[in-house]
């Protein structure tokens, strides 16, 4: 076995991201650039669109842990009925009053509630979700590199293991989300995930994605990851693993370009054959 694997459930966030060893969430920065993941290394940032998405998945993956994990904040204005700032001395004894909870609005907190409910209730998804563990951290070493990942749902169908991802999205539709997968990264995710089970455990886990829209009516699909897809991402984090050792090595960070470039546009842009039919010119 893998000198530094390990698998383990119900991990905080908080725990998880104190813990060493690279993460794929990391390691996708140098996609852009080594300077940009060198930033991101050092200046870890929780903004607001990922607080709803922790509670929309705690809503779904530990309905039972919600209120222990958040406060909602309700204080309206007796003039406007508009929900208060969150600010000023009635804000200041709110935190302190629920001191160590992560803090909602009330949109963000039905929101969420009901991104739970839907999931849960899909006859596809609950498949997946009837039983396993949630947030499940992995350790293992690759080519001498400590590293990590953080899987939403882990769980066995017919006593094979799967790997469970859940994603709140603007459009669930396939050729909307498999644009966002190759934009986002996401398949790295998926390879480097079913990579870490697979060292640690020696066995080869299925994977799959639970998508849900972020507005009502929250449609849902449950999306099977196929094998090029994994391959892909494979291929895509070993080469940026090669990058990082290279820049570990010189202690170099260079950002997307080291030389002066020049602006193209994209295809897009430029006028087409028909387009210059219509405007009567001549090509």
């Amino acid at each position: 076995m893998n000198a530094v694997a390990a698998i383990r459930s119900r991990v905080p966030a908080e725990e998880y991201l104190a813990s060493e060893g690279t993460s794929i969430t990391r390691l996708k920065e140098l996609r852009r650039s080594p300077q940009h993941y060198r930033y991101f290394l050092e200046h870890p940032k929780q903004t607001q669109p990922l607080l709803l998405g922790t509670a929309a998945h705690v809503a779904v993956l530990e309905p039972e842990r919600f209120e222990q994990q958040f406060a909602v904040w309700t204080r309206r204005s007796e003039k406007t009925g508009n929900l208060c700032p969150r600010n000023g001395q009635h804000w200041d004894a709110f935190q302190a009053q629920h001191g160590g909870k992560q803090i909602l609005t009330e949109d963000e907190c039905s929101i969420a509630l009901t991104i739970g409910s839907v999931v849960r209730a899909d006859p596809v998804a609950s498949k997946y979700l009837q039983s396993g563990e949630p947030e499940v951290v992995m350790e293992w070493e690759l080519h001498g590199r400590r590293c990590r990942g953080r899987v939403d749902w882990l769980t066995l169908i017919e006593g094979e293991p799967v790997i469970v991802g859940l994603k709140t999205t603007r459009d669930c539709r396939p050729f909307i989300f498999g644009a966002q997968c190759a934009k986002l990264g996401y398949h790295l995710q998926f390879a480097w995930y079913q990579a870490g089970y697979r060292v640690i455990t020696g066995r080869k886990a299925k994977v799959v994605e639970i998508v849900v829209e972020s507005t009502p009516p929250h449609a849902v699909i449950v999306y099977r990851v196929p094998e090029d897809v994994i391959l892909q991402g494979e291929e895509e984090y070993m080469r940026l693993l090669a990058r990082l050792d290279e820049c570990e090595a010189r202690d170099e960070w260079p950002g997307p370009a080291t030389e002066e470039q020049e602006l193209t546009l994209p295809t897009w842009a430029y006028p087409t054959e028909d387009d210059i039919g219509e405007l009567g010119l001549v090509a």
